[in-house]
């Protein structure tokens, strides 16, 4: 089952059914963008075998250019997904598909191989290979969770760092086995 009331925190045990809500969401965005889309991944904590994790599915989109931007905004609208313009920017637009109360997937709409892609899946393939990281992770979002369950700003300003060293330190290594 996914989906989760916005603006709260409420993590769940991994389940196997959220690649197939993953897979789900692909099709619909394929068959919505076509063409445009050079990949699609699942990211977040969703994707992270045994990982505990708000049960929403984080998808990330490759478009070619973020010129691009404009013509995706309205079909993904049209498919049901809100453009959070709060979230978004110049490099990445970021999209919520489910009512307040059960929010069911979030998208980020990215330059396909820009570093905004590359962060997303460096964090997630590190993690999937990094047992020892993703225990820690495990652990500082289930702290967090307890502490931060009705505001989740402060749930995700405490897992910057905790990402932005993974990021880095994946990052580190793809560099060296180059």
């Amino acid at each position: 089952m996914i989906g989760l009331k916005r603006g709260t925190v409420k993590l769940s045990p991994y389940s196997t059914e959220w690649v197939i809500y993953f897979e789900k969401g692909k099709n619909l965005l394929q068959n919505t963008l076509g063409p445009l889309i050079l990949d699609i991944q699942h990211v977040g904590s969703t994707s992270i075998p045994d990982m505990p994790s708000k049960p929403i599915i984080d998808i990330v989109v490759g478009i070619k250019t973020v010129n691009d931007f404009g013509e995706c905004i309205k079909l993904l609208q049209n498919a049901g997904y809100l453009l959070r313009e709060n979230a978004s920017n110049c490099r990445e637009l970021c999209f919520a598909k489910g009512s307040e109360e059960k929010r069911t997937y979030y998208l980020q709409l990215v330059k396909y191989h820009g570093e905004i892609w590359n962060n997303y899946l460096a964090f997630r393939d590190y993690l999937r290979t990094n047992k020892e990281s993703a225990q820690q992770y495990a652990f500082l979002k289930q702290r967090l969770s307890a502490n931060f369950a009705d505001n989740r700003v402060k749930y995700t300003e405490g897992k910057a760092d905790f990402i932005h060293k993974t990021i880095k330190t994946a990052r580190n290594i793809s560099l060296s086995t180059s």
